[in-house]
């Protein structure tokens, strides 16, 4: 097994209660608050609740910690099975990626691509498309270079029987259920994807072969109740398949490499040697609460979100979120020099948010309006 398996620690009854907190929060329409804020407003409330009250989320804790537990639902298993071995191949490619990286200096040039997908999803079918794509390429020395969003439209190949079930998923997530809208040509967004991850210019031959050789894309591996990376990978495999049928399933399975934004984080930290903080990891906080710590704003969404006022909601703002967590994170260890705008979004005189997507974009603080009180630290 996998050093970084053993250092990841497990959920505790305690953690599972604040993530259950945080997913009625989002599913009710409300900003998520950072775990560092529920564990210091719930902290009385789990202090005053009863053993049996404990129990459940015990529980929960217990199932969510297992592997091919008797006590997991059968879909999830099936889930796991039909993934680990792509998941072993992404832990032991990641791994033998940073071996082959020399010293901290090509770490800190080393460029990663960070992918979140808010999909049209029917759980209970496994049906994933993506309705929103974002995605962003950065490296710990300059921050930000490269970012790519895109909104998808679904009607026309709207599955029969499941758009109730997809649009109550909607609600409840993203708040993408305006089908007719958004862009529905798929082979075009997925050219364009796919020249954007390999920063070169792509055809429509070189996606009919199933022969591209994409960069991994790194997202969060899971949420309590969820598997992400499988409903990414799953996500981006049908939208292959329907924009080139006569594409192999085969190709079109190998084609996407998701990689854990968490497994990620932790080989930085080892590449680096440094140590996870012992008191984050004491409640099994440690990497999801670096990753997840609450940097959302006005301006950091898409024109979607941020028109409903709810960017907390968009792909776009989540990966800038994960980026600019990573980056200030390493920072509290090895001085990255953070640039507002680059590493982490920039405050605005009028209280939003700016990040500069193209890196080749030469902006003064005064062109920027920056308030005085801007940090390049957290």
């Amino acid at each position: 097994m996998n050093i970084l398996t053993n250092m990841a620690p497990k959920k505790s009854a305690f953690f599972i209660f604040l993530a259950s907190y945080r997913d009625d929060e989002i599913k009710n329409g409300r900003k998520p608050s950072n775990f560092q804020q529920l564990r210091t407003e719930l902290t009385p409330i789990w202090n005053n609740m009863t053993v049996m009250e404990k129990n459940k989320f015990k529980d929960l804790a217990k199932k969510y910690n297992s592997n091919f537990n008797k006590e997991q639902p059968l879909l999830q298993i099936s889930d796991q099975h039909k993934n680990s071995y792509d998941f072993w191949n992404m832990e032991k490619y990641i791994t033998e990626m940073f071996e082959c990286i020399p010293n901290n200096q090509e770490l800190l040039n080393k460029k990663f691509i960070l992918l979140h997908i808010n999909c049209h999803s029917h759980d209970g079918e496994q049906y994933y498309f993506p309705a929103e794509i974002a995605a962003l390429e950065f490296n710990l020395k300059n921050g930000i270079f490269r970012t790519y969003h895109q909104m998808i439209g679904i009607s026309k190949i709207s599955p029969k029987g499941l758009a109730g079930g997809m649009r109550v998923y909607a609600d409840h997530f993203h708040q993408i259920n305006s089908w007719n809208d958004h862009p529905d040509d798929y082979q075009n967004i997925l050219l364009e994807f796919s020249t954007f991850l390999k920063d070169e210019q792509i055809n429509d031959t070189d996606l009919k072969e199933g022969t591209l050789n994409l960069p991994y894309l790194f997202t969060i591996q899971s949420e309590v109740g969820t598997t992400n990376m499988m409903k990414v990978k799953s996500s981006l495999e049908r939208l292959y398949s329907i924009a080139f049928p006569e594409v192999k399933a085969e190709h079109c399975k190998s084609m996407f490499k998701i990689g854990s934004i968490e497994q990620l984080l932790l080989e930085i930290k080892k590449k680096m040697n440094l140590q996870l903080d012992q008191q984050n990891s004491r409640l099994g906080l440690s990497v999801t609460n670096i990753l997840e710590s609450d940097l959302y704003g006005k301006g950091l969404g898409c024109l979607y979100h941020e028109l409903r006022e709810i960017s907390f909601k968009c792909s776009k703002a989540r990966i800038v979120q994960w980026m600019s967590n990573i980056c200030i994170h390493i920072n509290t260890y090895f001085n990255l020099n953070l640039v507002p705008g680059r590493h982490m979004a920039a405050q605005l005189d009028d209280g939003s948010k700016l990040m500069i997507e193209n890196a080749h974009l030469p902006l003064t603080a005064a062109d920027l309006k920056l308030t005085r009180n801007t940090s390049y630290d957290d």
